[in-house]
């Protein structure tokens, strides 16, 4: 097994035994965090089997249908990180989540560019294509899959709802969400393809039943996908940058310095692999994404506190 491989899979369980070690007194996030990793790992298997467009390296040594166990406990830390930065902004249960969203993001405009330079995962595209060969419904699903998942977790611990249901809404959440990410990359793909003029509805629908995913990369569709995702990114911004403005002065100066550490130990794991490996060399743009994402983690804990002061 290679340096790299090592760092990725049990620096990534380490960090998952952390933070439930942190949370050991917190019933509610030791209970979040196990269904976030059951729900990253369905998730996970769910796209593999259906869209075929990445697979995992075998390097992993503990994997399930093909998915390796640290990414279920990634994505469960990419949760707790994005929960306990949105959490400070006291925003409403349902307004929470698309800022937690953003924030995920952040991780992985970095991570993935990265991650398949090092062989952890294998996209069906070429190197030098999209975001540097990572598909760029692939950043669309991020923030998909966080929102979703945050939502059902959130409405299932409001007081409106029944203690019964809210369990079955809970436990029920990693494969309901899992099934709807599908749904809502579906809808995003084939609204671009759409809107690119090359396709109607009934082609692209019938395309995507038979599994043949060859409409999202034809070029028109591919900048349509961009224009998309990149309106989609600044409406979400504006809407939470409103959000956390109106709630100005209920915002919390206090921070879990557990969370911030961890978000700033991911952030530089990433520069190190970056610059270790030499895939700094393959663009500018690469360090200079993974640098104003550390950046952005950092704003987003001292926010708090410069808003407070003025």
């Amino acid at each position: 097994m290679n340096f790299y491989f090592l760092i990725a899979e049990f620096g990534t369980f380490i960090a998952f035994v952390a933070v439930l070690y942190h949370e050991r007194k917190n019933k509610k996030m030791i209970e979040i965090m196990i269904l976030a990793f059951v729900y990253g790992l369905i998730m996970e298997a769910l796209n593999i089997y259906m869209s075929h467009v990445y697979t995992y390296s075998h390097d992993f040594i503990l994997q399930i249908l093909g998915v390796p166990l640290a990414i279920g406990a990634g994505w469960a830390i990419v949760y707790y990180l994005s929960y306990n930065a949105a959490k400070r902004f006291n925003l409403s249960w349902w307004q929470a989540p698309f800022l937690m969203a953003l924030v995920a993001l952040s991780f992985d405009l970095s991570l993935d560019a990265i991650a398949i330079r090092l062989g952890f995962w294998t996209w069906n595209i070429p190197l030098n294509e999209e975001w540097f060969g990572v598909p760029y419904d692939n950043f669309f699903g991020w923030l998909a899959v966080v929102w979703t998942f945050g939502l059902f977790i959130n409405l299932s611990f409001q007081d409106f709802i029944k203690p019964r249901l809210a369990k079955i809404i809970r436990y029920a959440a990693p494969v309901i969400s899992a099934l709807l990410i599908g749904m809502e990359i579906m809808i995003y793909e084939n609204s671009a393809a759409v809107l690119s003029g090359k396709f109607t509805l009934s082609q692209v629908q019938e395309f995507y039943i038979r599994q043949e995913y060859f409409y999202a990369y034809v070029p028109e569709v591919r900048t349509i996908r961009i224009y998309l995702f990149l309106s989609l990114v600044l409406f979400l911004i504006f809407l939470c940058a409103t959000w956390i403005n109106k709630q100005r002065k209920n915002i919390s100066k206090s921070t879990d310095k557990f969370s911030f550490y961890l978000s700033l130990t991911a952030h530089s794991m990433f520069l190190f692999l970056l610059f270790i490996s030499g895939i700094y060399k393959v663009s500018l743009l690469l360090p200079i994404v993974s640098f104003s994402a550390l950046i952005l983690a950092i704003i987003i804990e001292l926010s708090p506190k410069f808003q407070h002061n003025h």
